[in-house]
């Protein structure tokens, strides 16, 4: 009876990260510069938005990575993708919770946490190269002085 009244009360143990730990958590998102839109997805499925950088948003834990794009006028667009850590946590219900516990803690993904911050650096877009003004070119006329001794440029006719 002792036994039962014993495992009874360990019960709630089970699943020691996800009790622990929880089955969600906050990332925050920061880009270089600041003010940047951000999408966070995860495969496939689309788990929030980050209107202005710097922000932050609360995503269940998973053992999926998460990929996060950001857009920003006059930036090219950035993304990165963050891979879960596996948490220790789980390890207690080896010696606590035993199996049900591991179970527990790998379905709602508690025995996985994302970094606590995701950084993007976006690079500015190279203005377009400024065409090459072309400059027109304007015939000239030269003018010989006037001479006496110059020889004519009208038709002559020599005799041979």
């Amino acid at each position: 009876m002792h036994i039962v009244k014993s495992l009874f009360c360990l019960l709630p143990l089970a699943g020691c990260a996800t009790v622990m730990e929880g089955s969600g958590q906050s990332v925050s998102v920061s880009t270089n510069p600041a003010g940047a839109l951000c999408n966070v997805d995860r495969v496939g499925t689309h788990l929030g938005t980050v209107s202005s950088t710097p922000g932050s948003l609360h995503i269940d834990k998973s053992k999926n990575d998460i990929s996060v794009s950001c857009t920003k006028d006059g930036f090219q667009p950035a993304s990165i993708s963050q891979s879960p850590k596996f948490v220790g946590t789980t390890f207690g219900n080896v010696l606590i919770g035993g199996l049900i516990g591991v179970v527990v803690d790998a379905a709602s993904g508690a025995n996985f946490e994302y970094p606590a911050e995701v950084r993007l650096d976006l690079a500015p877009i190279s203005p377009p190269a400024a065409p090459v003004a072309e400059v027109p070119i304007t015939p000239t006329t030269v003018s010989l002085p006037a001479s006496s001794e110059a020889p004519s440029m009208g038709s002559k006719r020599t005799r041979m």
